[in-house]
């Protein structure tokens, strides 16, 4: 499946062999909860934003959900994008020697062809309907059609779980549409119907982050490369899926630039890196609005009597790409220990 070596150690997610006794706290539960749901065909993005959650101290993942690319993706060169989504997220999990990470596949059909049930969306639902009262939060850095699936099925899980959404463009009055680029943002257009009936046609609890704000998740590719060259093999894998990207790009774009927007990583920041007390993204800036509908073309409607949204203005790259690559370098030096 890999031309890629297994680790040399291999451990438990969860167990967190590379803390001392005085750090790590066996059979402590962490508190909060996780559903991880990206396109995992695409973007290399969402794998770094993976592999950071499996090591995040405090959050569970309780699930990895593998949604769809869009049939016409340039991203999507196989035409079953879950099953190669799958297979990225397995290769991924064989670099780090992790086990015990539950992988739940998607529909490769879009909501409005499809609105049953699927393996992932079940899963959502069973997780959100659980007896577990800690906080869940279902962090989504693609398409929206298994959370709408989920939605579909059971309603009842709009009051019992958050939805972290990276996606969505622009607001008006507070960001400009990029040169060139369409009202139609990435995540949306992978499934507008499924974005439309999540935003328009439920009450989940919704915590926005559009894409004028997660582009500014931007790291220097002199800060990559010495952070996964710090990585060992998880570095080095994951910085091969960047160079990958720079050759795509090259004869449609030329030169990629000095920059990369890991665009997926505010889904670890705003899920996991909060707060002790009263635990919240206290670093990070959102006002509280109400909830925006969604039109066709990308656009938002305003109306003034929906439930509040969290709409993030500024998330904290600094606490954020510092906790990814010490996290990457802990891991590191534990399997090559």
């Amino acid at each position: 499946m890999s031309g890629h070596p297994a680790a040399p150690r291999t451990w438990a997610y969860g167990s967190f062999p590379w803390l001392g006794p005085d750090e790590h706290v066996p059979g402590l539960r962490p508190r909060t909860r996780v559903i991880v749901d990206n396109d995992f065909a695409g973007d290399p993005d969402d794998l770094f934003q993976l592999a950071h959650h499996l090591l995040v101290e405090g959050t569970e993942v309780r699930g990895v959900v593998v949604s769809r690319l869009r049939e016409d993706d340039p991203w999507n060169r196989t035409g079953t994008s879950v099953a190669t989504g799958r297979q990225n997220v397995e290769e991924l999990l064989g670099v780090m020697g992790v086990s015990g990470v539950d992988v739940y596949d998607g529909d490769d059909r879009g909501f409005e062809a499809h609105d049953g049930a699927s393996e992932a969306s079940r899963f959502i639902v069973e997780e959100a309907m659980s007896d577990d009262e800690r906080p869940l939060y279902v962090v989504a850095g693609g398409g929206l059609g298994e959370v709408a699936r989920a939605l579909a099925a059971e309603p009842a899980i709009a009051e019992r779980m958050v939805l972290v959404w990276i996606g969505g463009c622009e607001h008006a009055g507070r960001a400009w549409v990029p040169d060139g680029a369409s009202t139609l943002e990435y995540n949306t257009a992978i499934d507008v119907p499924a974005a439309m009936y999540v935003l328009n046609d439920t009450d989940v609890r919704l915590w926005q982050v559009p894409r004028d704000v997660y582009r500014s998740s931007q790291v220097p590719f002199t800060v990559i490369r010495s952070g996964c060259r710090r990585a060992g093999a998880l570095g080095e894998y994951l910085l091969g899926r960047l160079t990958l990207v720079r050759q795509m790009l090259a004869p449609v774009v030329g030169h990629a630039g000095a920059t990369y927007v890991l665009g997926d990583q505010p889904l670890v920041l705003l899920s996991s890196l909060q707060t002790t007390f009263e635990p919240d993204t206290a670093s990070s800036a959102y006002d509280l609005v109400p909830r925006v509908a969604l039109a066709a073309d990308g656009t938002y409607r305003y109306p003034q009597d929906t439930r509040s949204m969290r709409l993030y203005t500024r998330v904290d790259n600094a606490i954020l790409f510092d906790d990814m690559f010490a996290s990457f370098e802990a891991l590191s030096t534990w399997l090559e220990a």
